[in-house]
């Protein structure tokens, strides 16, 4: 896994995944609209094991500093870091192992930390959660993405 700090990331499809206006992530209705995250070293570093370290990740918001992608009930939304009334918890939320690999070649899967063998995966209304694995394709289908790096350069 070698990517540069900016990403976007895209489901199998080529649906882009996007912050909303009310802060869920959700699946652009195509390929356009991508929010570019920061792909930071998780924030729960401090209870993953150290073989770990180098898969276990955060995605901030490149736009707001300390805005971080997390699970909260099953779905998945951008909030501050400094406004949390339980901050192990948030960090938990907040901290994902990338797999490579997993479901499909070339693509990637992301675990969560704190609620193992649930993989980030797309509901039918487009929104993002946390989902128990199961054995079947839609579920590979929709917990596969794409990750590019983002140039800003423009080249």
């Amino acid at each position: 896994m070698i990517f540069t700090d900016l990403i976007h990331v895209f489901s199998k499809t080529g649906r882009a995944l996007k912050v909303s206006s009310s802060n869920k992530v959700v699946l652009s209705e195509d390929g356009r609209g991508a929010s570019t995250f920061q792909l930071v070293g998780c924030r729960a570093w401090d209870v993953v094991s150290e073989e770990m370290h180098p898969r276990c990740v955060s995605l901030m918001d490149a736009n707001r500093t300390d805005w971080y992608v997390r699970h909260r009930i099953d779905y998945l939304s951008v909030d501050p870091e400094y406004d949390t009334e339980d901050l192990p918890l948030f960090k938990l939320d907040s901290s994902f192992i990338v797999h490579s690999d997993t479901f499909y070649p070339d693509l990637y899967a992301l675990e969560s930390i704190n609620y193992p063998d649930r993989y980030i995966k797309s509901h039918a209304d487009g929104r993002l959660g946390i989902v128990q694995r199961t054995n079947i394709t839609d579920y590979y289908d929709s917990a596969s993405f794409i990750v590019h790096d983002y140039n800003v350069s423009g080249k």
